[in-house]
């Protein structure tokens, strides 16, 4: 355990610093906008050992070599979604979800990974992707649409595993854009497979920089965008940052650089909810900039209901790090309950947070969107191909 304690090590101002004040854990603080705060402790298990004060304590029991069952603990590190809420939250600025992770980490390294990750690694590692998809279903989605090759296309396409697999139609909409906006837009079916996001949240950080390692051979344009928020940071590891945006990055920019301009049909909906992901957030800056999904619909003059305020510390829809591939139960009650009954179509950016809302929808999942989708859908699109 010396090479573990190690790695503890790096968090100990944090791990005894803790003021036990379970603010991680369930606090409630209407003016900003908080109702609780871990979604693992909300939906899955109340017991404390699931939070992120819950991580630290464990981390110090190791770091002071105190014998702990690591079953039960892998299986409650890996019941974690990774959102970071608990970070945000902390009046004293400690880092749980960052200890949480080196935890899983750690665990990995052990063999402790529990089975059901252990079968997405090897669905990763021989098909390419989470789902377990033959490898040739990926480009599905691209049947019939054209492509610039390699090294004429200004922009490379990279729609990201939920995308690709299970919404083939945001990620036809998102080369449609991409191609009224004068971009030659290039992708390779060879060169598109999971980008190692997945692994690194579940502990497996070798696994993960082995793929990301092998982006930087895949890119043929100046510019990769992705549809998948959670992939932008595993190819900025391969590659560098610059070269890298989100779909709803690049498209705030094409609006506001005017090479795009949208009109809305007489159909448009007149407010819509916009579902602020986990990944479109920064954790503890309530002054930050809205994410480029809402700077789109404000751009667009769209009337929004709920306001970013109250999404600066939303609990997780449970499709984020490994809790949905151990406990999809619990990650389906998150889901259902962060869509709520919302009555007006539901505009998502991060399409790994809209599949999983999908998947739990139940009636009324014809409302949710992806942002591509939706602008589509409700808006005449000019641009410097038209």
């Amino acid at each position: 355990m010396h090479g573990e304690r190690s790695a503890l090590e790096v968090f100990r101002q944090d791990l005894y610093h803790c003021a036990d004040c379970n603010y991680c854990v369930d606090a409630v603080w209407a003016e900003r906008g908080i109702e609780h705060v871990c979604a693992t402790i909300t939906h899955h298990s109340p017991a404390l050992s699931y939070s992120g004060r819950g991580y630290i304590a464990a981390a110090r029991a190791l770091l002071e070599g105190q014998a702990l069952n690591l079953e039960v603990l892998a299986e409650r590190a890996f019941s974690c979604t990774g959102c970071g809420n608990c970070e945000s939250i902390c009046p004293i600025g400690l880092r749980p979800a960052q200890v949480g992770q080196a935890l899983r980490e750690m665990l990995a390294a052990q063999d402790h990974l529990p089975a059901p990750l252990a079968a997405l690694r090897t669905r990763v590692r021989e098909q390419g992707n989470v789902y377990g998809a033959p490898a040739a279903a990926r480009s599905a989605w691209a049947t019939g649409l054209e492509f610039t090759a390699g090294p004429l296309a200004t922009l490379q396409y990279a729609p990201g595993c939920a995308t690709a697999h299970a919404r083939p139609a945001e990620a036809r909409a998102a080369v449609r854009l991409f191609q009224l906006a004068g971009e030659r837009v290039g992708y390779s079916p060879a060169d598109d497979a999971c980008c190692g996001a997945p692994l690194r949240e579940a502990g497996l950080p070798q696994d993960a920089a082995y793929a990301e390692q092998t982006l930087a051979g895949r890119l043929r344009a100046p510019l990769l965008v992705t549809s998948g928020l959670e992939c932008a940071p595993a190819w900025q590891r391969g590659v560098t940052a610059e070269r890298v945006l989100t779909f709803p990055q690049w498209l705030l920019q094409a609006l506001l650089d005017a090479r795009l301009q949208l009109i809305p049909r007489a159909t448009r909906p007149s407010v819509v909810h916009v579902f602020d992901s986990c990944a479109s957030r920064r954790p503890g800056d309530l002054r930050a900039a809205v994410d480029p999904t809402r700077a789109i619909l404000q751009h667009l003059a769209q009337t929004v209901e709920n306001s970013a305020m109250a999404a600066s510390h939303g609990v997780c829809c449970g499709a984020a790090g490994s809790l949905a591939t151990l406990h999809p139960a619990a990650a389906a009650r998150m889901g259902a309950t962060r869509r709520g009954a919302a009555t007006v179509p539901v505009v998502a950016g991060d399409v790994r947070c809209l599949t999983h809302l999908a998947g739990s929808a139940g009636e009324g999942g014809e409302q949710l969107f992806g942002l591509a989708e939706f602008l589509l859908h409700y808006f005449e699109v000019e641009g410097r191909a038209t």
